[in-house]
């Protein structure tokens, strides 16, 4: 006759349950955002062995992409991070590459701040989205 044993059970039930607690989607990198001065970095770090980032937007696109360069503005002209022209450029990532984005307003145009509230990042291998 077999004998059933409640706690060998349980214990095979809650391995099989925090073995695929972490299988989620987002496995397949890992997301950072910091602030920094007037602007937020988005820093990105595989997770998977290849994974291609698509684009990446800060508070649905109303945080702008910024790249080196200058902008004259008010007779001025200003060295370092300024609005990016034209599209993302895709990236493909291996696994523990990380790179790090630079996104705000640099000028504070119209008053608007880059606080952060949301980030997402679209890749081959699915959306994903960071909340504050």
């Amino acid at each position: 006759m077999k004998k059933f044993h409640p706690a060998a059970a349980a214990l095979v039930l809650l391995y099989a349950l925090s073995s695929h607690a972490g299988a989620a989607e987002n496995d397949a990198i890992k997301v950072d955002v910091q602030k920094s001065g007037f602007e937020l970095l988005v820093t990105v770090t595989a997770k998977t062995d290849t994974v291609q980032i698509k684009n990446i937007d800060v508070n649905r696109g109303r945080c702008l992409l910024l790249t080196r360069g200058s902008v004259t503005y008010q007779g001025i002209t200003v060295n370092g991070w300024v609005p990016k022209k034209g599209n993302f450029t895709p990236t493909t990532l291996q696994f523990a590459d990380g790179l790090t984005w630079h996104f705000g307003n640099p000028l504070q145009q119209k008053g608007i701040n880059c606080s952060f509230v949301e980030a997402r990042v679209f890749t081959d291998q699915g959306t994903f989205t960071v909340n504050k």
